[in-house]
């Protein structure tokens, strides 16, 4: 009986590790990266330019403002004048802004550290030309400054007024503001413990304290849109009834010309709607990425079968404690209408689901569309929009899902920002990403749209900054493949432009890269935007065929009458020179670079194929169940006792076997085999009764692992 049960407990564990070796086959294959990288650079064959503000203290850098000439970068007590082309700094311009010695000091009363009670610059904008306006923390008591331009270039201070609302309280605060029809609109919190988020124009507000309008929000970015501005943010879910929490994605609008209610006070929207941003994998139980992190501005451009749309760029990703993935979903601005157009979410009772509400129920005119003048109306619309300003529908993934997915325990996405419509030698127009990591590291993809769907080719993976330190920001510059890479201590200049390391026509090509083609004239890969003529140029950004490269191109002819004359073909100039960054700035040491930037070659490897690593990782997966198993089966075995049960009564139910004739071995069976044990046992005087444990029967065990009765067959 001992040896019978043996052989099920040995089976059932194989079974088991059957079964869990096939689940976690189809989840390492699942969730292995959907697109490799081309290129990958590590921070030393990167070529980039720094800047450091304060080496002893922190900065948390923020770009505040920029132009095709200058940066101007907010930091500790100062804003930075940087040149756009070698990031040196114009003194002359800097603007020194610190806090009070009393706000310091009561800052520091407060509870807060030093570096804490100091004056972070977060805003500027100009609302006339010679005017500026900035805002910053002033030692956790926001403050605002207006500065009016003198003859001389620099700026003096006209007046100044309070912040609260318009500035966060903390330098690491997400927040968000937008200028827009000589206005500002702002998304922060308006208390020192930052528990009143608000989003703000003076003097209308969201609800103060009311879940159901934000409910702990993140702010993520700001954009004007028609009547309407737009907020993107994530917050915790309120319709969201199971057990624990989440965290959603949003959309939030509010009309331009929002006056308040009809009664005072008059400071609350009158047109503040919300709807969930769906950015998910489909499937029978699609998979969402709920957290979004930064979106891009409004792109207007052609995105295959859909035609020319204006659709906006995210970067979300999975929560902290979940698996580590990130995505790039798109989004049409016509779909984040749709939704706002569609039906209410409306709550009965406290513990009720939130059910989509009957149009019957809602008051006309419809809440949350513009009218002339808001305080005409209804008194019904104003109480309405208070309570129902979530919608039931989500705004829908363009494309039908992300373009973009990343699976790493490394690394998340954390910002992004686009160079819109790059045109190619066949006049195609591509988006060129270029996405932000919490280790440090730039992506640089293109998006290529194809009927309905699309799909993003991961040009290159640099590391830019050290792997620990998070990018903060991503801002483009005027020269193409060139952007500025923002953290938290230190900004960079940086090169992305990879035509010059690449030697052969079919590794240009490959690259898809809309920044870089083929010179079959000069045979070299050529930045494009320093050739004159495209007619020798070689591209295949939509499959990257190195066939084209069997291309010639055509010889010149000579005229007749005059031999010595010839029709040149124009050949874009050597470029060499001009790719990488001016040669006349310092640049960071590294060993094989110098201070010579021209001279500092940009190497890169190229990435293994997707397949190789979903190989070796499923055969990682394979070999450490095999060995788990393998150890526990030998330990148990050397462990388990090898006496009979001494479970009396439940022998006494049954009928006993005196013991096994021989020793009997068990050895596992091959899987997809059926494997007949046949027991030979004394038969005991009087014979045994027939009972639901007959051991006189053979035992089969099926390649399900299942233990089934076989009749004895003799021939």
């Amino acid at each position: 009986m001992t040896a019978v049960w043996k052989i099920y407990y040995d089976y059932y564990f194989l079974v088991q590790l059957l079964i869990w070796l096939h689940f976690l086959t189809n989840v390492c294959q699942a969730w292995l990266p959907d697109s490799g990288s081309k290129l990958v650079n590590n921070l030393k064959q990167i070529s980039s330019i720094k800047f450091t503000g304060n080496l002893t203290h922190p900065d948390y850098f923020i770009v505040l403002s920029q132009n095709e000439h200058s940066i101007l970068l907010g930091g500790r007590n100062k804003v930075y004048n940087l040149s756009i082309y070698d990031f040196n700094e114009r003194i002359q311009s800097r603007i020194e802004w610190p806090s009070s010695e009393d706000h310091s000091q009561l800052c520091i009363l407060k509870g807060k550290t030093e570096d804490d009670c100091q004056n972070y610059i977060r805003i500027l904008y100009k609302p006339v030309p010679g005017k500026l306006v900035m805002c910053g923390t002033n030692s956790y008591k926001p403050l605002c400054r207006r500065y009016v331009e003198t003859l001389n270039g620099h700026y003096k201070i006209e007046d100044q007024f309070e912040g609260i609302g318009i500035c966060p309280y903390n330098p690491d605060h997400n927040s968000t503001t937008v200028f827009s029809d000589n206005q500002l609109y702002s998304a922060t919190v308006a208390d020192f413990s930052g528990g009143d988020p608000i989003i703000y124009r003076y003097p209308q507000r969201t609800e103060q304290l009311d879940l159901k309008q934000l409910n702990a929000p993140n702010f993520v970015s700001s954009v004007p849109y028609g009547e309407h501005i737009y907020f993107f943010y994530r917050e915790t879910a309120v319709e969201y009834m199971n057990c624990g929490k989440i965290i959603y994605s949003r959309v939030a609008r509010v009309c331009k010309n929002d006056k308040g209610g009809p009664h005072p006070p008059r400071d609350r929207w009158t047109s503040f709607l919300k709807a969930r941003l769906n950015c998910s994998v489909p499937g029978e139980y699609p998979f969402y990425f709920d957290e979004i992190q930064s979106t891009s501005e409004i792109i207007n451009g052609s995105y295959g079968d859909s035609g020319i749309q204006n659709v906006i760029y995210s970067a979300l990703t999975t929560p902290n404690n979940a698996i580590g993935g990130s995505a790039i979903c798109v989004y049409k601005m016509n779909d984040i209408i749709g939704a706002f157009q569609g039906s209410f979410k409306h709550q009965e009772s406290l513990n009720s689901n939130w059910l989509a509400l009957s149009d019957s129920m809602v008051p006309k005119p419809r809440p949350g569309k513009c009218v002339s003048d808001s305080r005409l109306l209804p008194e019904r619309n104003v109480n309405f929009i208070k309570t129902h300003s979530l919608m039931e529908e989500a705004v829908p993934v363009h494309f039908g899902q992300p373009i973009l997915i990343r699976v790493s325990l490394q690394y998340r996405f954390t910002t992004l920002t686009v160079d819109p419509q790059v045109r190619t030698t066949d006049n195609e127009a591509f988006d060129i990403l270029y996405i932000g990591t919490d280790d440090g590291r730039v992506l640089k993809v293109v998006n290529i749209p194809n009927g309905e769907a699309a799909k993003a080719v991961v040009i290159s993976e640099n590391d830019v900054l050290p792997r620990e330190i998070p990018i903060k920001q991503i801002k483009l510059t005027s020269e193409s493949g060139r952007i500025v890479v923002v953290s938290r201590d230190e900004v960079r200049l940086v090169a992305l432009a990879h035509c010059k390391s690449i030697s052969s026509c079919s590794e240009c090509v490959d690259l898809q890269d809309p920044h870089c083609g083929w010179d079959a004239k000069q045979k070299a890969c050529v930045p494009m935007n320093k050739v004159t003529t495209r007619r020798y140029i070689i591209q295949d950004i939509r499959q990257g065929d190195k066939s084209k490269c069997s291309w010639t191109p055509p010889t010149d002819k000579f005229q007749f009458g005059n031999p010595s004359s010839t029709r040149e073909a124009e050949v874009p100039p050597n470029s060499d020179k001009d790719e990488d960054l001016y040669p006349s700035v310092n640049v960071e040491d590294v060993s094989d670079c110098g201070n010579d930037i021209d001279r500092c070659a940009v190497k890169q490897k190229i990435a293994g194929e997707p397949q190789t690593l979903h190989l070796i990782i499923v055969a990682a997966c394979i070999g450490a169940l095999i060995v788990g198993f393998l150890s526990g089966f030998f330990f148990s075995k050397r462990f388990r006792s090898s006496g009979p049960y001494h479970d009396a009564p439940f022998f006494e139910q049954h009928n006993h076997l005196e013991r096994l004739n021989g020793n009997q071995t068990f050895s596992a069976p091959r899987p997809n085999k059926t494997v007949n044990l046949v027991l030979n046992v004394r038969s005991p005087t009087p014979p045994l009764k027939k009972d639901n444990l007959d051991v006189t029967k053979d035992l089969n065990i099926a390649s399900d692992g299942t233990l089934q009765k076989i009749k004895k067959t003799y021939i």
